[in-house]
């Protein structure tokens, strides 16, 4: 399974360039879809510099790299041995073009309007009226954690837009500034999204995150295998790594 995403675009580009190195850390996610026990998609991503790793299943049948300072992805097909980029731009473009090209019940979601509330406990709740977000929350060590995990959250989830069947990106995107504005970033988040046909379920997605504050030995390991990847896989254009 892949995971696919004026006055904005230049707010997100000073966020880009001034993303800069800071504590090493690491996410292990699992992805459950339902009431399912049993992940459906489990991912490691290791923060290192300005650069995310985000390895995609025990085998690494995928890896995504993030160079959040160039403005780049880089995406690896292990299994097939394939290499393939796309520029943060590109992705801006294509959420534009979501939202000018948004009709009939489309429309809910791609001009989501999402209200906040913080619990007692830390929860953060934010609810729309075909998704709602609750999340357990947790608090970093510093600052650069926050703003290095949302550079990546944002753009994840434009890439993310991209992939047939997933959501436009902007109610993440809410999500995103809201834990953000905070000080925040996710231990758990549950997502439910409202059908528009009533006599349809809704969809439920789950996601849980063990954070840890340092690499391993072996995530640099990693780190450097998929340097190796990208100096001799092959490179294809976006359209043929995702036939």
């Amino acid at each position: 399974m892949k995971r696919l995403t004026s006055g904005l675009v230049m707010g997100l580009s000073c966020l880009l360039t001034s993303v800069a190195c800071g504590q090493d850390f690491r996410i292990e996610t699992d992805v459950f879809y339902a009431d399912e026990t049993e992940p459906t998609v489990s991912t490691l991503t290791l923060f290192r510099g300005s650069t995310v790793y985000d390895f995609m299943g025990s085998d690494e049948q995928e890896i995504t790299i993030l160079d959040i300072n160039r403005g780049r992805f880089v995406l690896i097909d292990c299994k097939r041995q394939v290499r393939t980029s796309l520029t943060t731009d590109q992705l801006l473009r294509f959420a534009a073009n979501l939202k000018a090209s948004a009709s009939g019940s489309s429309k809910v979601l791609v001009n989501a309007k999402l209200t906040e509330s913080l619990e007692d406990d830390g929860t953060l709740v934010l609810t729309g009226t075909r998704v709602t977000y609750t999340v357990k929350t947790l608090k970093p060590p510093n600052a650069d954690v926050v703003k290095r995990y949302r550079a990546f959250a944002d753009w994840y989830a434009r890439l993310n837009a991209t992939r047939v069947g997933n959501l436009p990106p902007f109610a993440r995107l809410q999500l995103n500034g809201a834990l953000a504005k905070r000080g925040l970033v996710p231990q758990a988040v549950t997502r439910v999204v409202r059908t528009s046909n009533l006599l349809s379920t809704d969809h439920l997605l789950r996601t849980n995150h063990l954070v840890n504050w340092q690499l391993t030995n072996t995530d640099r390991k990693r780190i450097s295998r998929a340097g190796d990847y990208m100096a001799t896989y092959r490179e294809v254009t976006p359209v043929m790594y995702w036939k």
